[in-house]
């Protein structure tokens, strides 16, 4: 008789995703000898998916990609289940990790962006015009693209419901006016916290890390255009006062666009297609959720949530 040994597998957000599911499959077998008719079948309920099994030990996960509780998930995050297994050579377990993707940053329509030659709309925007960036002052964009959601009853997209920036939400004046980016869009916090906390004059943290529920707050909006800006490296974008980051192609932000849009950017940075993130690093260091909660508490006083309102409501 043998000795049943552990099985693990792993699914990533908004990665390989088969009918709305994520899917991985494994195989749990003894440490020596046969197992084949040994595993007992089943259907197992976890969590957040569910594991099928047959007496062969092979077995399939599945878990529905839209689940809130996933698509809360940035990268470095992850949740985890186990499932627990039996044969006629004892019992084991099956243990799911489920990783978190972050989403990718972008401007909204209508955001005024700092140019040489004064404001103008993102939407307006292409690849070869000139945009001042903090860093390297007039740089070309590389590449500019869009995409309209429809979020009117998408509750398995709130995640990609805009936070709204109010005017002067992140310093005195800045920004100058209202302005929606989309959750994932990392803005650039300086000043006496950052260096007291973190150790750098200025970092970028995600808006939706910066949701008070008062200045800074999810938008219910019926529909949103997401814009992007590619540049040949990472940069700092003003647009209406507010200090913010460019597209960032390195690592995983490329997984939620689609092939024709994700092929175009592929087509300018072929080493991406191989090479994980070396687009190279991010123009400022980046905060993790809980660093951004602990930052975003010294921009504003203490929230007032705002009621919940449905997507028509706005």
């Amino acid at each position: 008789m043998g000795f049943p040994r552990p099985s693990t597998g792993s699914v990533t957000e908004d990665t390989g995703v088969v009918g709305g599911n994520l899917v991985a499959n494994g195989d749990i077998n003894y440490l020596a000898g046969s197992d084949a008719g040994a595993w007992t079948p089943g259907t197992l309920t976890g969590s957040y998916g569910t594991l099928v099994i047959n007496s062969d030990g092979v077995w399939t996960y599945t878990a529905d990609n839209s689940q809130p509780a996933i698509q809360a998930l940035d990268s470095g995050d992850t949740l985890t289940e186990v499932f627990n297994v039996t044969s006629t050579g004892g019992n084991s377990t099956v243990t799911i990790t489920i990783n978190g993707l972050d989403e990718p940053p972008c401007f909204t329509r209508g955001t005024l962006i700092d140019t040489p030659h004064g404001p103008r709309p993102v939407e307006e925007l292409r690849a070869g015009d000139e945009v001042l960036t903090v860093d390297m002052g007039v740089q070309r964009i590389l590449w500019a693209g869009s995409k309209r959601i429809d979020l009117t009853g998408a509750a398995s997209d709130a995640r990609l419901r805009p936070i709204r920036v109010t005017a002067g939400s992140i310093a005195p004046g800045v920004p100058e006016r209202d302005l929606l980016v989309s959750p994932m869009h990392r803005i650039l916090i300086d000043g006496p916290e950052a260096q007291l906390y973190f150790g750098q004059s200025e970092v970028l943290a995600a808006a939706k890390h910066l949701v008070n529920g008062d200045t800074i707050y999810v938008d219910p909006q019926d529909e949103v255009e997401y814009i992007h800006l590619l540049f040949a490296r990472h940069q700092i974008l003003t647009s209406e006062g507010l200090v913010s980051e460019s597209f960032y192609p390195g690592g995983v932000g490329l997984s939620a666009f689609d092939i024709e849009a994700r092929e175009e950017v592929l087509s300018l940075f072929p080493e991406l297609r191989t090479l994980s993130g070396s687009y190279g690093k991010t123009a400022r260091d980046v905060l993790k959720r809980h660093e951004a909660d602990l930052l975003g508490r010294c921009l504003v006083p203490q929230p007032i949530l705002h009621p919940v309102l449905s997507p028509r409501a706005a």
